[in-house]
This record gives structure tokens, sequence and C-alpha cells, in this order.
């Protein structure tokens, strides 16, 4: 590091000022002849390189783990003080959308890898920090099925989104395994959107039919799973294909 040091005389008068300009290194040289705040790697693109290699993934997951176990002990808060039937079911389900959750990114952070920016480390907190208020809807359908419609539309945004963010080069200028990874993509995309429409329609009967309610209640959380399902069965057949592609055995629920 470097230092610079004003020195200012008044030489002859006070309409005469001298003004030295030294420069000076900051950093001092300890007993042991190492440098204060010296480096113990020179930055360079290798190093670059590997170090977002090492921080990007463990980030990401650390974040949602985060975010999920928060989710998870509201979840278990609301759940257990004043349990019924629908209350239990919707809490099963919101469990089963905590792992799928996390079996995304897991598999995103596999196969894509680039040096993040502030978009990427926004989007976790944007994203799966909607799964913390439905823990507060528990027994109440309207809020509850509206709710789960707006973050399935949240998700399917930035699912689609990923097409953008992986190029061609992540899968070594092969076209081929690119494509299995757009198409799951979109297939994600178009069942989280139909699952969407499908729990704003429960959520909007719920609030002008009561009469139905507790129905409403059990059909969204069948469709919330139906959607689950969806999701799991297309990544497991999915990533089996672009595993298998690269000669690694990962069959399907293995």
């Amino acid at each position: 590091m470097l230092g610079v040091t004003l020195d200012s005389r008044n030489l002859g008068g006070p309409e005469q000022e001298h003004i030295t300009l030294s420069i000076t290194h900051s950093s001092e040289l300890l007993s042991d002849g190492s440098t204060r705040g010296g480096a113990l790697e020179a930055i360079s693109g290798e190093v670059l390189t590997r170090r977002s290699l090492e921080v990007s993934p463990t980030s990401f997951i650390t974040i949602i783990s985060i975010i999920l176990g928060v989710a998870l002990g509201l979840l278990a808060q609301n759940t257990f003080p004043a349990p019924s039937p629908l209350i239990a079911v919707q809490s099963a389900s919101l469990l089963l959308l905590f792992a799928c959750t996390f079996y995304y990114y897991l598999s995103m952070s596999i196969v894509l890898r680039w040096a993040p920016s502030f978009v990427d480390c926004s989007a976790p907190f944007l994203i799966a920090s909607l799964e913390i208020p439905p823990a507060y809807f528990l027994g109440h359908v309207a809020a509850w099925n509206g709710w789960l419609s707006a973050l399935f539309l949240s998700v399917a945004a930035g699912v689609y989104s990923t097409i953008k963010y992986s190029p061609i080069s992540h899968f070594g200028g092969d076209r081929q395994p690119q494509e299995m990874w757009h198409r799951l993509q979109r297939e994600l995309t178009y069942g989280l959107v139909v699952g969407a429409l499908f729990l704003g329609a429960l959520g909007l009967l719920a609030q002008f039919a009561p009469a139905g309610e507790m129905w409403w209640g059990f059909t969204g959380c069948v469709a919330e799973l139906a959607t689950l399902v969806m999701i799991v069965a297309r990544m497991e057949l999915r990533m089996s294909q672009i595993h298998a592609y690269y000669g690694v055995d990962r069959p399907p629920f293995n």
C-alpha cells in the first residue's frame, strides 16, 4: 500500500507557500520479514476462477438453508398449537415445498457455475423468502392458496430466467446438453404457471364461496403437491439424462 504525505511550510511570507509531496510505503515489515496485510495468494485469472467455483455454490446453498430453516421453524411453531386435518396437510405440503426448493438450487449449482453478481446474491432472498409467509396462513384457505399462487408465479419467472444465464459456455460448447437443461427449465416454468393459475382460482373460490372453504383448502394442497411431483419427476429425468450424456451414472430417483 502507498501513503501520501503533504508537508506545507511557510517560506518567506504569508503569500509564499511551499508544498512538499512525499510518497511512502504504509506496509510495514514485521520482525519475521513478512509484510503487514500481505496477500496469501496473488490475484490472477486462474485464482479468480477457482475462488468463484469454490465460493459461489457454497454461498447459495448456505443462504437457501438459512432461509428454509427460518421457514421450517415458523411452520412448526404455527402447526402444533392448534392442529387440524387441513393444517396438517398444508404443513406437510409446505415441508415438501422446502425440500423441492433445496433440491432445485443444489442441482443448479452442480450444472451451472459463474462469478456471482448482486442479482445472483439477491435472488435467493427475493424468491426463497416468499416461502416464509404461508406458515402464517395455515388454516386460512384463501390466503394460503393465493400466496402459493403468487409464489409459484415468482418461481416460474426465476426458473425461466435461468435459460438466459446458462449459455453454451457452461456446457463446453456442446449444444445438446444445453438444450436438455433449457428444456427442463421450460417444462418447470409451464408446470409452475399452471399450478399457480389453479391455486389462484381456488383462492378466489375460497374467498367468494366460503361454504366450501374446507374443500377448496384440501384441493389447493392437492394442486400444490401435484405441481411438486411434476417438478421432481421432470428434474429427475432431465438430470439423469444430462449426467448420462457426460458418462456419469445417475439414474432417476437413485
